[in-house]
């Protein structure tokens, strides 16, 4: 069987040995992983997202379980991107399995300052340019919440990246976006694709306390297996439009879910919330990926990418 999935970058390409991959804010730096399970067996890692500069941790509860998954709010709780290249990378077995980081600033000069870095590094396989923190200033409109400023940054971003690593853009999960027009404005800017969805904004009161139980305003962002319909439809709806790869991600639980994102079209899958249910999550879900398929009769991903499609009503 044959779990390798071929995304391109650039003019060319790169093959992952299978489509499974953690997720920006789920997995730390990834070093802290390296002692659970072997990391080399999935398809690629994320690290924590990062920002131009070193932030700290809210002082608030920041983490905190609820219906059918979690609410987050760290705020900027990771190290810089200089020092992740410096300290961690090299400890990470990157020759084995692609390396990927998120990225956010306020500016394009710094997101093209960080993708510059990653290219220097030589061991950084891709970035996920975040659009939950738009490089525009006071004057300016979010990036993501205008297509041509969309496509526009891309472009300096991809001549940036000079095809030496993966450019991924990373949509916001707002109502405002439509996702289609998010996908086709990043791949027209040069994106070599799209992660398709973030976090959703959730809240949750104790009502003995009468209390928010996560944020300091009383808000998180919400992962979980809740929201993995409308995250399907979503990567329905941008598989219909992309011409680049499409990494799905929202509610992803069980190697059924995996296999139900790529019949709706996706290249990759994104694992956050379920990950952090026990530290053998992955290799239990690879084990069952491989599994499922064989059961299924699947020799190749190929076979079953946006496979999906509608059925008629039985006649009465």
């Amino acid at each position: 069987m044959d779990l390798s999935v071929t995304v391109p970058m650039g003019t060319g390409s790169v093959t992952f040995k299978n489509p499974v991959m953690t997720a920006a804010g789920t997995f730390g730096n990834i070093v802290e992983y390296l002692g659970a399970f072997d990391i080399t067996r999935l398809g690629g890692v994320v690290a924590n997202s990062f920002l131009p500069w070193q932030g700290e941790p809210n002082r608030c509860r920041r983490f905190a379980h609820t219906e059918s998954g979690y609410l987050s709010a760290f705020g900027i709780n990771n190290m810089t991107l200089e020092r992740f290249i410096a300290e961690v990378l090299p400890r990470l077995p990157a020759e084995e399995v692609p390396v990927f980081v998120n990225i956010k600033a306020p500016t394009r000069a710094q997101l093209v300052g960080m993708i510059r870095a990653c290219v220097e590094s030589g061991r950084i396989a891709g970035v996920e340019v975040n659009g939950n923190f738009p490089y525009a200033g006071r004057d300016e409109p979010s990036y993501w919440d205008n297509p041509d400023n969309n496509a526009d940054m891309f472009r300096a971003l991809s001549d940036a990246a000079e095809g030496k690593v993966l450019l991924w853009s990373k949509a916001a999960t707002s109502a405002k976006m439509i996702i289609e027009d998010f996908v086709s404005a990043s791949e027209r800017g040069g994106a070599d694709g799209t992660v398709l969805f973030n976090a959703i904004p959730g809240a949750r009161i104790d009502i003995e306390r009468r209390a928010f139980v996560c944020g300091s305003t009383g808000f998180g962002g919400y992962s979980g297996s809740g929201v993995k319909p409308f995250a399907l439809w979503r990567c329905v709806q941008a598989s219909r439009v992309a011409r680049r790869a499409v990494i799905a991600s929202g509610g992803i639980t069980t190697a059924e879910d995996v296999v139900e994102f790529i019949m709706a079209g996706a290249h990759l899958v994104q694992i956050g919330a379920a990950s952090m249910s026990r530290p053998d999550y992955f290799p239990r879900l690879l084990d069952d990926l491989h599994a499922t398929l064989e059961r299924l009769g699947v020799r190749s991903l190929d076979e079953i990418r946006g496979c999906a499609r509608v059925e008629a009503a039985p006649e009465a």
